[in-house]
């Protein structure tokens, strides 16, 4: 089971367990990353690369994951998302800031702003923000159903730093990742069978 009550951990354990959320989730619901890490570079701690789901509601998730996993892990929620999707929402409406912030794309709170105005349109920030809180909460509670396999890819990404596909599929070998999400997705009227197909393009996820 997630743990419950609030801890603290520290950096490295932390990156570990985003990287695995993100991996986890998107093994599930999109596409299994070909890499994951946790060995620093350039301005992140971590990071997976995989092949994008065409599901909107889909990515949005995946791109949240490592935030929902930290969240299951130490019983609160990183102020960070919070910054990083405020920063999003202003950017969206200063097209110079975009241009003197072109960093900040690769970060998860971008990516989820973007993909959930891509989604609807809003007459809000605070709708905006409210959409995305939950998708959070769907993917935090997907993530809770298959713990044992966050915790499983966070363990090996702590003794390796890297994982390739053969190292992803033996840390999640003897996991079921698949039924316990899809009954949380379903439960919430996503994943739908005629939004099923994949695009080939790749993405990298950074913490």
């Amino acid at each position: 089971m997630p743990p419950r009550k609030r801890r603290s951990v520290d950096a490295r354990t932390r990156t570990a367990y985003h990287e695995a959320g993100h991996a986890v989730l998107s093994a599930a619901i999109g596409n299994k990353p070909e890499h994951v890490s946790i060995r620093p570079e350039g301005h992140t701690l971590g990071r997976s690369g995989a092949r994008t789901s065409a599901r909107p509601t889909s990515r949005v998730q995946i791109h949240l994951a490592g935030f929902a996993a930290e969240h299951v892990l130490t019983g609160r929620r990183s102020r960070q998302l919070d910054q990083e999707v405020g920063f999003a929402i202003i950017l969206r409406l200063d097209p110079g800031l975009r241009t003197a912030f072109a960093a900040f794309d690769e970060r998860d709170g971008h990516r989820v702003v973007l993909e959930v105005l891509r989604m609807a349109v809003f007459e809000s920030d605070d709708e905006i923000k409210g959409e995305v809180d939950r998708f959070y909460d769907i993917a935090r509670e997907s993530l809770s159903s298959v713990w044992r396999a966050v915790e499983a890819v966070a363990t090996a990404l702590l003794k390796h730093e890297d994982l390739g596909r053969d190292g992803l599929d033996g840390a999640l070998d003897d996991v079921d990742i698949y039924l316990p999400v899809f009954a949380v997705q379903r439960s919430h009227r996503l994943l739908l069978r005629d939004e099923t197909q994949l695009e080939s393009s790749d993405t990298s996820s950074g913490a």
